[in-house]
């Protein structure tokens, strides 16, 4: 279904949509402040807990693995590599190393969040509907832009191009345009049979929305907050 109840997997503990929201603007403000790569790191181990006990056990898996070995590279980098190409590289990782953790958590809250269960949890607070149905359309929109994405590659292989960094360096004009223009062309649609989906399925309708997931906090809610919490409390004071 294009727009509707997620099949998605549950893990060992259930979040709170609402406290998964929480603990994304926390997460960024953490990284945002955090001033050692130790804090930082302590963080990451902290996302990564979470995307484990969550249940997006792939995902946090290739996901950590990219974020550690960047970091390795700025280690190995600033102590082996001198002159130009240090700064560049050093400083290209510097700058991924501070945003992947944010795009490790925003990913890992957006495969394991129910589009109905966020849905009904939004409207507990009251949120208006200006805000929810951006994101409820948001929680749609990556996973299937990435479901398009392996068709992509699919495709590529057939007409003998590579969709990686080895095709962009041998092949760069066919591999961006094999690439771009059918990933830019899916975007479109796919946003705009979203649209269509959920107004149809009553999207915009004021009554109170009803969800057969209990939507309550728990002790997890308590601890995740916590846990959270005190890493922004802990960066700020350092």
């Amino acid at each position: 279904m294009i727009f509707g109840t997620s099949t998605k997997k549950q893990g060992l503990v259930h979040i709170d949509p609402r406290t998964k929201l929480f603990i994304l603007l926390v997460g960024n403000l953490s990284i945002f402040f955090a001033g050692s790569i130790k804090l930082e790191v302590i963080l990451a181990c902290f996302i990564i807990l979470l995307g484990l006990v969550s249940g997006a056990y792939r995902l946090t898996f290739k996901m950590s693995a990219i974020y550690f070995m960047i970091l390795i590279i700025q280690m190995l980098g600033s102590v082996y590599i001198g002159g130009t190409f240090k700064v560049i590289i050093v400083s290209f990782c510097m700058f991924i190393r501070k945003i992947f953790p944010c795009g490790m958590l925003g990913g890992i809250i957006i495969s394991t969040t129910r589009v109905n269960e966020f849905m009904a949890a939004m409207n507990r607070i009251h949120m208006p509907k200006t805000v929810v149905i951006p994101l409820t359309v948001m929680l749609r929109y990556f996973p299937m832009v990435g479901e398009d994405w392996s068709f992509i590659k699919d495709a590529m292989k057939m007409r003998n191009v590579t969709p990686s960094f080895r095709g962009l360096i041998t092949r760069p004009l066919q591999t961006i345009e094999c690439a771009y223009v059918p990933l830019m062309m899916s975007a479109s649609k796919v946003a705009d049979e979203l649209s269509a989906a959920a107004v149809t399925r009553g999207i915009e309708n004021p009554k109170i929305r009803t969800c057969v997931q209990t939507i309550r906090f728990s002790y997890t809610d308590v601890i995740c907050t916590i846990c959270f919490s005190g890493l922004l409390t802990i960066a700020i004071m350092t």
